[in-house]
């Protein structure tokens, strides 16, 4: 890939991380750098600087453990580095179940805590979180999910989400498969059928169009029937617009029933475990991401890896993980440049100056440019990484491409 050899050099910097910390309900816990009982009270320019992570680490019906891991490995990996300004970082991880009124209590507590920045989980709970922070002026770093995520002055997106997930998979099914005619499956809920539209408004990008739009109900617990559809419908690809579970059924229907169809899909709902289960029919099906696949060899990726390896070594790398690895990246990089008092309101200025964050997992993120559409001027990051599922795992990335165009048509 082209800068290659930044990225190299720039993994040093990617050594982002803090003391282990554990979720539990709606309870955060945190860990800090060790003192002795008879040490005098640290000075504010040498106190430990305040992190917290809201994330759905369990809830009854989904959890992102990984991301939780990741983020701890990642705070872990900076304190041991030197920490952020020569001061180490106090991570606090709030498992927000999925719950928004959880998620709120979650930002409330980061607000009393004086932390200089939230990381973000995938997590449905983003209602409850971002108004206090945005009241609190505390900078948000995220997976982002909820549609405040992609409007707060204070939220700081570091994938696109579902717009360039999904028409990143239009687009790199084109360019890998050269398919001329494209379907998507969704669930008929408005945020699944949003996604195709963004299908869509990527294959709009490069003169094509939706061939259709398949919607099965949440109940649906078989994907037979959509899929004899996609091959009536004569369609050679087929976007999978649906969470990570259900993606996996998609995918073995296809195996099944159409396997000459090429399918795509946003990275996050196709983890290597999903893979492993789903067996020879993901061959081929095509993973659109913001950062490299976590098996890459570049040498940011391997950081990552070893760190979870060093600090998590229970927890699996994926790529929801790289997510917030990337943002504690970004927060310490933008403490860095603060001159000054660090505390939320100088991280959230210098976030907006930060054109070239290099997290060595991926290009680099430029933070300065929000896309300015309506419901999505948040999103930063247009930048598509795709790659495949080769042998049973993910294969190589292909060079990235930037979705801009595709997200303005939608826009």
């Amino acid at each position: 890939m082209r800068n290659r050899t930044n990225r190299r050099l720039a993994a040093a910097a990617v050594a982002s991380t803090l003391a282990l910390t554990a979720a539990c309900s709606s309870e955060s816990t945190s860990t800090s750098a060790t003192q002795s009982a008879a040490a005098p009270a640290a000075s504010p320019e040498a106190a430990p600087l305040k992190m917290v992570g809201i994330l759905t680490v369990s809830a009854p019906s989904v959890g992102f453990p990984d991301q939780a891991a990741a983020i701890e490995a990642a705070v872990a990996a900076v304190n041991d580095a030197g920490g952020i300004a020569g001061r180490q970082v106090e991570l606090t991880v709030c498992n927000d179940q999925a719950d928004p009124n959880v998620s709120a209590k979650c930002a409330q507590d980061a607000v009393a805590q004086g932390a200089i920045a939230v990381i973000g989980g995938l997590s449905v709970g983003g209602s409850g979180m971002v108004p206090v922070l945005e009241q609190a002026g505390i900078p948000l770093l995220s997976h982002p999910i909820n549609p405040l995520e992609f409007t707060s002055k204070v939220s700081w997106p570091i994938p696109g989400g579902t717009p360039v997930s999904f028409s990143g998979a239009a687009i790199g099914l084109v360019k890998t498969y050269d398919c001329k005619k494209v379907d998507a499956i969704t669930q008929s809920l408005p945020s699944s059928i949003a996604s195709a539209d963004f299908a869509d408004a990527g294959l709009k990008s490069l003169g094509m169009k939706l061939n259709a739009k398949i919607a099965v109900p949440t109940t649906n617990a078989d994907y037979g029937a959509p899929v004899a559809q996609v091959v009536s419908n004569g369609a050679d690809c087929v976007v999978l617009a649906l969470p990570p579970g259900e993606a996996g059924k998609a995918i073995a229907a296809l195996g099944a029933g159409a396997p000459g169809v090429k399918a795509g899909l946003a990275a996050a709902s196709l983890t290597q475990a999903l893979i492993e289960q789903v067996g020879k029919a993901a061959e081929g099906v095509l993973l659109s991401d913001s950062f490299l696949p976590v098996n890459s060899d570049e040498a940011g990726m391997v950081a990552f890896r070893d760190a979870m390896t060093k600090y998590k070594p229970d927890a699996k790398p994926t790529s929801a993980g790289v997510v917030v690895w990337s943002a504690v990246a970004a927060v310490k990089a933008a403490a860095e440049s603060v001159q000054g008092t660090i505390d939320a309101a100088a991280v959230q200025q210098a976030l907006g100056k930060l054109s070239a964050v290099e997290t060595g997992v991926g290009p680099a993120l430029n933070l300065t440019a929000p896309l300015g559409i309506k419901d999505f001027d948040r999103i930063l990051n247009t930048n598509v990484v795709t790659y495949t599922v080769k042998d049973g795992t993910y294969g190589p990335a292909a060079e990235p491409f930037s979705v801009l165009a595709a997200l303005k048509e939608n826009g």
